[in-house]
């Protein structure tokens, strides 16, 4: 007998908390979902949609919005309309690597055609197979490029894609626009004038959700994924019924449902509501947050989900997401990472940045790697604070007056190691001995 089990005591349907799980109905997004429309609707009319971009911070439902308006407009090309030839293509520029517009065109091409990405072409060949396959597709081609900014400087194809049937680079009978996503808010304001120009007709700007909203979708979630959790419309119950749950609303109907849990305590939701809205107002960490309590919860062998199933659950994502951030480090990010390890480990943090440097040099010719200047190492200190890995505080005027800081892990050193060591460049490194062995810097 193993221990697997095809069920779980608090789990019913646990995909739909789930990231790759896209709702159709997207409630707290009424007016964006409305503005989207609008810039889709030209396509119903037989005049190709309008190129949108949608921005905001990551988890504001950017994605599931564009997924969900393009199948209501793939449902009207079925079956209502007798004109419109619809063709929709999703791709997501980071899962993919699509730096460049030759890795964007070459995807896009493998999308619409189901081909093999082509390789060892010119820029300009792949660009006109990506076209040749529009023209042999014909209609109306939609275009999602999720985190569009992945591409970087790179806009040649964010300029060729829009302005396509006025260059001729495809025939009369195509429409192609695009859907660009991003969570970078500064990424558009960057792009040339021209890329700008024609890139964009609309934009939809995705803000945070509260917690009132985070509630909602965690609300609709919970009573899809766990087992006898339910929401009743309170006008079908009885005044005795009613007594049994909590009256909630779920969405900006104004309706009211009876929101009844045997293995949600009443505090879960309204807590993990309230801590990613107090962080970023993200639905996605919200709901990770929950399937990871369930998760706790069904580990521990407990009959219920509580609170402090919640608050571990916030800890165990934000460690993950903070070791991820070191895993994805630069060489001269973990360099400074390492240092700072070092002393932590000597027992000598709070440390400032001087000594930090030290150690950074001695690490730095221990793997062969370039060693920056103090300024520039610096830099990577603070973006070490600003990931929340070290904390970095002013504490009193330096030597020659200006604001020193002192600096310390905000993570266990084990993590840290352990990350490092995963690093081939660090695998060797002693860490328990290098601050010892440090120079003078």
């Amino acid at each position: 007998m193993t221990q697997f089990s095809n069920t779980s005591p608090i789990f019913q349907r646990e995909e739909v908390l789930r990231e790759e799980h896209h709702p159709d109905d997207l409630p707290e997004r009424t007016d964006e979902m409305e503005d989207l429309h609008m810039s889709l609707a030209p396509a119903a009319r037989g005049v190709g949609a309008n190129n949108v971009f949608l921005h905001g911070k990551a988890g504001q439902g950017k994605t599931a919005a564009a997924k969900a308006k393009l199948s209501e407009l793939q449902e009207h090309a079925e079956h209502e309309s007798d004109h419109l030839d619809l063709t929709t293509a999703y791709v997501s520029c980071e899962s993919h690597d699509l730096s460049t517009s030759y890795k964007a065109a070459s995807r896009i091409y493998q999308e619409l055609t189901g081909n093999s990405r082509p390789t060892g072409y010119a820029t300009d060949v792949v660009m006109d197979m990506m076209f040749e396959a529009m023209n042999d597709i014909g209609g109306t081609i939609i275009i999602v490029l999720d985190e569009i900014d992945t591409l970087g400087d790179d806009d040649r194809i964010l300029y060729s894609l829009p302005r396509a049937r006025a260059q001729d680079y495809v025939e009369d009978h195509v429409f192609p626009s695009i859907i660009g996503i991003s969570n970078d808010l500064q990424w558009r304001d960057n792009l040339s004038p021209k890329v700008k120009s024609s890139l964009y007709d609309d934009s939809v700007l995705f803000s945070p959700y509260n917690a009132t909203q985070l509630q909602q979708i965690l609300r609709r979630r919970a009573a899809k994924a766990f087992r006898d959790t339910e929401l009743i419309p309170v006008e079908e119950l009885d005044t005795d019924a009613k007594q049994r749950g909590s009256i909630v609303e779920i969405d900006q109907s104004g309706q009211e449902y009876l929101f009844r849990s045997d293995v949600l305590t009443d505090d879960v939701i309204p807590l993990i509501a309230a801590l990613s809205a107090q962080d970023t107002g993200d639905a996605r960490q919200a709901i990770k947050y929950l399937r990871k309590a369930g998760e706790l919860a069904d580990k521990h062998g407990d009959d219920v989900v509580s609170a402090d199933h919640a608050r571990e659950a916030q800890a165990l994502v934000e460690r993950e997401a903070v070791v991820e951030a070191m895993r994805e480090m630069t060489t001269q990010a973990h360099l400074a990472l390492a240092a700072l390890t070092a002393l932590e480990l000597s027992g000598d943090a709070p440390v400032r940045a001087k000594p930090i440097y030290g150690v950074y040099k001695s690490i730095a010719s221990k793997i062969d790697a370039d060693k920056l200047g103090q300024r520039r190492f610096k830099d990577h200190l603070r973006e070490l604070d600003m990931q929340g890995i070290a904390d970095g505080e002013k504490v009193t005027a330096g030597s020659i007056g200006g604001p020193a800081w002192e600096y310390q892990l905000q993570v266990d050193t084990e993590i840290a190691v352990e990350v490092l060591k995963d690093t081939a460049r660090f695998a060797d490194i002693d860490f328990q001995r290098i601050s010892s062995d440090r120079p003078n810097p």
